[in-house]
Order: structure tokens, then sequence, then C-alpha cells
């Protein structure tokens, strides 16, 4: 069955009823049952078709879990409720990634960029695939983005990654 099949369209008390299974499932995953967690978020969902957090925090699980195709639909749809949502593109193309769908993902995060080119998750996420394709060139232009950006954490941890990489190399 298609998970967003049994959609309806809410009401005042009905967002409320959202809210709380979205709630429910926020602590179910804090305790670690995702599967559970799952369950109230498709809740929330049913009964609020465009709660784009619900939609996150959803795709999140099915990530965590392994569950990639789920994932990914959830990903896909809440891109539709939200177009120029940068974060979505960047879960999506972490989905891709940990698939190794590695030209899926580059798409995503190039995606997340077109809409915010400072985006410091999608610059170091694009220097990690690089990384896994051992395109260290590309990886290095992301990490000066990130430092362009005066991101230094991120930058250090994706220079580390590099220097790990050209010392394995040697």
């Amino acid at each position: 069955m298609n998970i967003f099949s049994r959609l309806k369209r809410p009401n005042s008390q009905s967002l409320m009823e959202a809210q709380m299974h979205f709630d429910k499932g926020v602590r179910l995953a804090a305790q670690g049952q995702p599967s559970k967690a799952i369950k109230a978020y498709l809740s929330a969902i049913e009964i609020h078709p465009k709660f784009l957090t619900a939609y996150k925090y959803l795709g999140a699980a099915y990530d965590e879990l392994g569950q990639f195709v789920d994932a990914l639909k959830v990903y896909a749809r809440a891109i539709v409720l939200a177009r120029q949502d940068a974060e979505l593109r960047i879960d999506l193309g972490l989905v891709y990634f940990n698939i190794g769908s590695y030209a899926e993902a580059i798409k995503a995060f190039k995606q997340a960029l077109d809409i915010d080119t400072h985006n410091t998750r999608a610059h170091y996420c694009l220097g990690l695939v690089y990384l896994d394709l051992g395109d260290i060139q590309m990886a290095f232009e992301e990490h000066e983005q990130l430092t362009g950006l005066n991101e230094k954490d991120l930058a250090f941890h994706l220079l580390d990654k590099i220097q790990l990489q050209i010392r394995q190399a040697s």
C-alpha cells in the first residue's frame, strides 16, 4: 500500500491531533524506537498531508533503519511540498550517498546549493562524496568553499579526511 494513499485534508482540531502524533514519534525516536516513531509520523501525515517536519523526521527514521527506498520516497514527496528547501535536498542526497548512488547524491547536493549557495552542509557532503569517489581535487575545492564561508569546523573535518585519504594512497 502506498504510504500517501490515505491522505486527507486537515482542520484545526486535526492539526492538533497531527502534532500530537508527531510529538509521540519524536519521543519514540529519542527512546531508540524508530519503527514505532515511523507509525506515529505516518499518522501525523495521514491527518495533515502537508506536515513537512513530519516528512523530514519520517525520512530520517527510515534512513536510520536502512529502509532507503522508503526514505527516498518520503523525501521526494516532501520536496514536492517544499521545492525551495535546501535541507530536504541534502537529506535526499545523504540517502543516495548511503546506498552508493553517488551521481544522484551529487545532483541532490548541487540542487541544495542552487537553492542556497552558502549552505555549508551541502558543501561538506559534496566533499565527502568526492572523497568516496577518490576525487581529492574536487573534495579540496569543497574544503575551500567551506573555508571561504568561514565554516572552520566542517572545513577542518573535511581537510582531515582529505589528508587521511592522501596518506592511505601513499
